[in-house]
């Protein structure tokens, strides 16, 4: 029984081992900066910016907190054009706070090592983003990431999610056949629209892995963050659906949302 105890363990790091060779959040952040750089993602973060630059006009100020800031690349190419804002973001991954860090060198941005589903300032925050971050979570700690944005968010506050929602599944199965067929129309689409760099391709099609094989890329569909939204006491305000704009898939809510959301 020990020896098979062994083997299995042997086995289990093994596979931890080859899914972290053929992980990009385990490589050089410069892959995932350049993924992000695709026009179809400059257009997803230019309406989040838009956004803001409504939510600033209106209170001529901003505390913003970043939850799974990634490279830090949105407050590097769109926040820095904002004046009067506090900026902080938090990423679990220390290589991609250090790329951040190295790359944004300004006093009112503060990038941090930490948890998201754990960090506590012990501040409230007018404005919470959540780019592309809501589906790094596992689904059983997903309610958790929230319940943490709801305590960091002012009651008049906003929070800011960009989200691929991937169609409805059942089982392992459904979910590799969800993942794979969003993104190699996502894929299909970046092709025809623009010309991609090889780091570029690498990040798209290593997403694409990631999300049929459910690791550190956890998609989920429209309704499941509603549900999620509602459990949390955050209620859905407003959202836009940015692709794809034909009927690419059966079901319309499936593709890039942004969603605006308040406390209930």
């Amino acid at each position: 029984e020990q020896d098979d105890r062994l083997v299995y363990n042997y086995k289990l790091t093994i596979k931890k081992q080859l899914i972290m060779s053929l992980n990009l959040y385990g490589m050089n952040p410069q892959i995932y900066d350049d993924y992000i750089s695709t026009a179809i993602e400059k257009i997803n973060f230019d309406k989040v910016f838009t956004i803001i630059e409504q939510l600033y006009e209106q209170k001529k100020k901003l505390k913003i907190l970043d939850l799974c800031c990634g490279t830090g690349i949105f407050p590097r190419k769109w926040l820095i054009k904002l004046d009067n804002i506090t900026y902080k973001g938090v990423d679990i991954n220390q290589n991609f706070i250090d790329f951040a860090n190295t790359n944004l060198a300004n006093n009112k941005f503060q990038f941090i090592v930490n948890d998201a589903l754990t960090y506590n300032t012990n501040e409230k925050f007018d404005l919470i983003i959540a780019t592309s971050s809501y589906h790094h979570i596992i689904d059983e700690n997903k309610r958790k990431y929230l319940n943490n944005i709801y305590l960091h968010l002012q009651d008049d506050g906003y929070l800011l999610i960009y989200e691929k929602m991937v169609d409805k599944f059942n089982d392992r199965i459904e979910a590799v056949d969800c993942g794979t067929k969003f993104y190699l129309e996502r894929i299909k689409y970046i092709l025809k629209s623009e010309n991609i760099s090889d780091n570029q391709m690498f990040a798209l099609f290593n997403e694409l892995y990631l999300t049929a094989i459910r690791h550190d890329e956890y998609k989920v569909d429209f309704d499941y963050l509603l549900n999620d939204l509602d459990y949390c006491n955050l209620k859905l305000k407003e959202y836009f659906k940015l692709w794809p704009d034909t009927n690419v898939f059966k079901n319309e809510m499936v593709g890039d949302f942004v969603f605006i959301i308040q406390k209930t």
